[in-house]
């Protein structure tokens, strides 16, 4: 008899069911917008304000720079300029003070040249 009431019990046995967690269900809350506090909107404000200022500085300064390079460079021209100038002199000079010409010149207004006189000096 033993063995027929293990297999009655065996029969018997319902399946368990894991014990349930009670479970609450949180109360859905619609998000609403929050109001920004006086503090918050003078700090955009001067944030804001702040940012404003260093764009406007930021432009001027660009204008600025991009002037004085033009001036830089109109500056750059006339030196440019000048120094071809001034080498296209020296070489008119030289070519004026070469012996030359300067026997055509004097023989030209009747003068003579005499190299026995003329001595050269060298600092």
């Amino acid at each position: 008899m033993v063995s027929n009431a293990v297999r009655q019990l065996a029969g018997e046995q319902q399946p368990q069911q894991a014990p349930r967690k009670k479970t609450y269900q949180q109360p859905k809350i619609s998000p609403s917008p929050v109001r920004w506090s006086k503090f918050e909107r003078s700090l955009v404000a001067v944030g804001s304000l702040i940012t404003l200022c260093l764009m406007i500085s930021l432009l001027s300064t660009k204008i600025s720079i991009n002037n004085q390079q033009r001036r830089l460079q109109d500056t750059q021209t006339q030196i440019t300029k000048a120094k071809s100038s001034n080498t296209s002199l020296q070489q008119e000079i030289a070519e004026l003070t070469t012996q030359s010409h300067l026997k055509s010149a004097a023989h030209k207004y009747g003068l003579s040249d005499k190299n026995s006189n003329v001595r050269n000096v060298n600092k």
